[in-house]
C-alpha cells in the first residue's frame, strides 16, 4: 500500500504545536470522528455544513455543477465565520480544550486546522454532498451528486431455498 491508501484507512493525524502557555512543543493526535462522535458532531456542525454546502454552485437547471466547487480561501472564510464552532469540533477531535486551541499561534493553528480537515474532511464532505443533493431534490431536479454511501442492494437470488433453523 502506498501512503495515500494508508491515509484513507487510517486518517488520524499527528501534529506538533507550541503550547501557547509555556512554549513547549506538544504533539496532538487529531482523530477521525468515531461513530458516536460523528453523530454528536453532526448535530453541532449543522450551521457549518450548511455554510459549506452554500458554497457549492448550481447549474441553471438547479442541479449542482460537477467539477466546480469552492476554493481554499472560500472554505477558510466559512471556517473563520464559524470559528468557535470549528474550534469546538477540533477540540473534540484532538481531546484538548477549545480555549487552549484558540490561544495557539497562527502557524500552529493553521497546521492543526489542516490536520483536522485531513482527518475529518470526509465527514464534512459526505454531509455537504447529502445537503446539496437534498437541495437539488427540493427543486425537483435529479441531483448530479450523490451521497458517499447508500443502502446496499439485496443479494441476488440463488434459486435455492435457504433454511436458517430446523423448524423453517
Amino acid at each position: 500500500m502506498d501512503v495515500d491508501e494508508l491515509s484513507v484507512l487510517f486518517p488520524d493525524r499527528d501534529v506538533a504545536v507550541r503550547d501557547p502557555d509555556g512554549g513547549a512543543e506538544v504533539s496532538l493526535n487529531v482523530r477521525e470522528f468515531r461513530f458516536r462522535e460523528g453523530l454528536e458532531a453532526t448535530a453541532l456542525a449543522r450551521p457549518l455544513i450548511a455554510a459549506l454546502a452554500a458554497l457549492v454552485p448550481e447549474r441553471g437547471d438547479g442541479a449542482s455543477a460537477q467539477g466546480e466547487g469552492p476554493d481554499a480561501l472560500e472554505i477558510e472564510s466559512v471556517l473563520a465565520t464559524h470559528a468557535a464552532l470549528w474550534l469546538e469540533l477540533t477540540a473534540r477531535a484532538c481531546g484538548r480544550d477549545a480555549g487552549w486551541l484558540a490561544r495557539l499561534g497562527d502557524a500552529d493553528g493553521r497546521a492543526l486546522s489542516e490536520a483536522m480537515w485531513a482527518a475529518n474532511g470526509g465527514f464534512f464532505l459526505r454531509r455537504v454532498v447529502a445537503r446539496v443533493a437534498s437541495r437539488a431534490r427540493g427543486r425537483g431536479v435529479s441531483p448530479s451528486l450523490s451521497p458517499a454511501c447508500s443502502t446496499p442492494s439485496s443479494a441476488p437470488a440463488t434459486g435455492a431455498a435457504i433454511s436458517t433453523s430446523a423448524s423453517a
